[in-house]
Formats: structure tokens, C-alpha cells, sequence
């Protein structure tokens, strides 16, 4: 499975990717806070808006990668993409919805919100793929595309 190419889904596979999808989140969180840090240190910015830019780094890089090509370098990693219920592509109205509410789903602290409603849900959904009708499966088998 390429990392710049949309991998086909495996649909109903959104109930044993939980973990996955914990592990792909962070992957994703070390790797844009080494570029924050990067980005912050050449500018020598202050701690408090170096963690603000990094803050707005993440969420541009879920908006992207997930609009761009259904996944993240995390997700690509374990292997999962997003997908609307009907497992067809996300785009960029899907992530922007997943990517907006990701401020919810953090709260109060480590997802705390997305993780309850992700395990209260049928198709562990956390409130973004709820609010964007997308679901968070296994990819199919390199070579496959959606």
C-alpha cells in the first residue's frame, strides 16, 4: 500500500481497528510535533505559539491527508483509511467536518470524548465520523485503490 495513492476499503472492518486507529494517532501526533518543533525552533519562537502552531499543523495535516488520499501516514501505517458509510472516498467536506470536531473529541483530555463515543457507538465512530457520516476500516490489499 503506497502512501501517497487512496488504498480500497474493507468494509466492515470498522469494529476491529480501534487500536489501530489509537496507535495511528499517535504516529501522527510524534510526527507533526518534530515538525512543529522544527518549524518553531528555526523561527525561535516562544513554547506557547510554537504549541499553537503545532496545534494548527495537526489539524491541517488530518484536513489534507485524510481529504487528499483517505488516510494519514499513521493510518497508513496500521494499515486503515476513511471512508463515508457507503465506502466511498472521503474528501475534503468529510475531513474538514472529522478534522473541525477533532477539537471536540479531544476534550477533556486524550480523546477522552472521540474514545467513549468510538466504544458507544455500532460502528466505533467518534463524534467527527458521526457528524461527517465516515467510518475508519481496514485497507484492502496493496495494489487495490478506491
Amino acid at each position: 500500500m503506497e502512501l501517497f495513492e487512496r488504498p480500497k476499503p474493507q468494509m466492515g472492518t470498522q469494529d476491529d481497528v480501534v487500536l489501530r486507529r489509537v496507535g495511528a494517532f499517535v504516529v501522527d501526533a510524534i510526527l507533526v510535533a518534530i515538525v512543529g518543533g522544527l518549524v518553531a525552533g528555526a523561527f525561535s519562537l516562544p513554547s506557547e505559539l510554537g504549541g499553537g502552531l503545532t496545534g494548527l499543523l495537526l489539524l491541517l495535516y488530518f484536513f489534507v491527508f485524510e481529504g487528499t488520499y483517505g488516510k494519514t501516514v499513521g493510518k497508513h501505517v496500521f494499515e486503515l483509511v476513511v471512508v463515508t458509510e457507503r465506502g466511498e472516498a472521503c474528501d475534503y467536506t468529510d475531513a474538514g467536518i472529522r478534522t473541525v470536531l477533532r477539537i471536540v473529541d479531544v476534550l477533556p483530555v486524550f480523546y477522552i470524548v472521540g474514545l467513549v463515543a468510538i466504544y458507544l457507538t455500532d460502528d466505533k465512530q467518534r463524534l467527527g465520523d458521526l457528524a461527517a457520516d465516515t467510518v475508519v476500516v481496514r485497507a484492502a490489499d496493496r495494489g487495490e485503490r478506491l
